[in-house]
Order: structure tokens, then sequence, then C-alpha cells
């Protein structure tokens, strides 16, 4: 049986339109998607016409959530498809997004590298984390290492330490001071500079010895994402909270081994 496609009212913002079909509420549409599909009112559509509406609306949508995702963002390719992944999206929606964004121009990894270092850099994480984050989402180590050379202003790991023990001083107690540089070292700072920041007294000594300890660490793990063996959403998780921690991508793997075998 056909239906008919009653109604077409502007949105207030003007920038889509209300398709009513049969009376009723149907879908929401871009201005130049209903142009696209030729929809006019009093249309008659049969089941494959309104087949072929709601899978151009449900393109448009995955489209639509894509570029909110991407844009300004530095998204690695990998990124962008566990994304559309995770949307649900089919092979043929998933390969029809990923046109797109190359034909915009979106999809260039060495641009993103540089924006994604850029964003980073601005938010106040070190080189170590930076690169930790970027390896963690799926940029390549060669785009890493040029788009962290590159991007990073000389001695930026310096500035940022400095820039912290100015702004709060060392603290007097032994305790604060590990607190202290053990947040420093979670936004990637290197152990032995963290320690010569606020421990001069007692030199560089070991330059992991201001890291979090991998037995700890996996104890955290297990409580924190006890699934995340089987669960490739929940090992993602943990990957970038050990990350956040300053863990390189290769230690982090061996934590997570590590609270499956525990």
């Amino acid at each position: 049986m056909n239906s008919v496609v009653t109604a077409l009212r502007a949105s207030p913002s003007g920038t889509a339109i209300r398709v009513e079909r049969d009376g009723q509420r149907w879908l929401r549409l871009p201005v130049h998607l209903v142009a696209d599909l030729g929809l006019f009112t009093g249309e008659q559509m049969d089941g494959s016409r309104v087949a072929q509406i709601e899978d151009a609306a449900a393109l448009e949508r995955l489209w639509e959530a894509t570029l909110r995702f991407v844009v300004g963002r530095g998204r690695s390719r990998r990124e962008v498809e566990q994304r559309l992944r995770d949307r649900r999206a089919d092979e043929r929606q998933a390969d029809a997004v990923m046109e797109r964004l190359a034909a915009a121009g979106l999809d260039d990894e060495e641009a993103n590298a540089d924006l994604r270092v850029e964003r980073l850099a601005v938010r106040g994480w070190a080189s170590r984390r930076i690169r930790s984050d970027m390896l963690r989402v799926g940029f390549s180590h060669e785009t890493v290492h040029r788009a962290v050379a590159g991007g990073l202003e000389p001695g930026h790991d310096q500035q940022i330490l400095d820039a912290e023990v100015t702004r709060t001083g060392v603290p007097s107690s032994a305790a604060d001071r590990r607190r202290m540089a053990d947040r420093l070292v979670r936004r990637g700072l290197p152990p032995a500079a963290v320690r010569n920041a606020l421990r001069p007294d007692e030199g560089a000594g070991d330059e992991t010895a201001a890291a979090p300890d991998a037995a700890v660490l996996v104890r955290q793990v297990q409580r924190r994402y006890p699934g995340q063996a089987t669960d490739p959403a929940e090992r993602r998780r943990a990957l970038g909270w050990l990350a956040r921690r300053g863990v390189g991508p290769d230690d982090a793997r061996r934590i997570l081994t590590g609270a499956v075998e525990g």
C-alpha cells in the first residue's frame, strides 16, 4: 500500500525540513537532502521509495555525527572507523562516509596528527603522553614522531614542569611531593625531571622511580575494567586510562595481560 508525503515543514532555523507521512511526523531532513531526493508534498510512495528515503536519512545522520566527531579534533582514520562501528554503521555506510571525508579533505593523517599535537599541547600534555595517546588511537609511529617533533616547541616538557612548580610551589611534605610527582608523571613528564624539580637533594636516581608501580596498575585495572579481556570497548577505555597515567602502549598491553593472568 502506498503512502503519501502530506507536508514538508521548515524548521525554525530553516536548515532542516520536517517531513510528514500520511499526516504523521516521519523524518527530519537537511534541506539539501530533500532537494536531492526530489521530495514534494503529495508524492505517492511505494515501499521501495520509503526505504530509499529512510536509508538516505540514516546515512545523513551518520555523516553529520561523524563530522561532529572529526572536525577540528585531529582524529586518526582508525579512530573514525571505530566510531562508525560503534554507531553500528554497515560496511556500505562506513565506506560512503569515509569517501565523503576524503572528498572534503578531512582524512589526511598527517594534517590530523599535527592538529592533535597542537590540541593536546594547549591542554598542557607533555610529549610522552601525547605520543602515547596518538599511538593508542591509531596513528603510525612515523606519523607520531614527525608530528611531535615538528609540533612542540623546544623545551616543551620543561616549560610545563616549570610552570606547574611556579604555580603551586614544591610541597613541604614527602607525601605531598609524591602525590604531585605522580600527577605530573601522568601528564607525560619525564620521571627523572619531575624528581629533580621536586626533590633536588635526592638527585635524579632511577628514571622510573616516579612512575606508577606496574603491580599497582594491574590491580587497579582488575578493579576498574574487569571485562577488558573480552570487551573491546572496555579494553580501549583501560588503554586510555593507562595512557593518561603516562604508560606507553607496550607497557599498557603487558599490564592488561597481567590483569587477566593475575
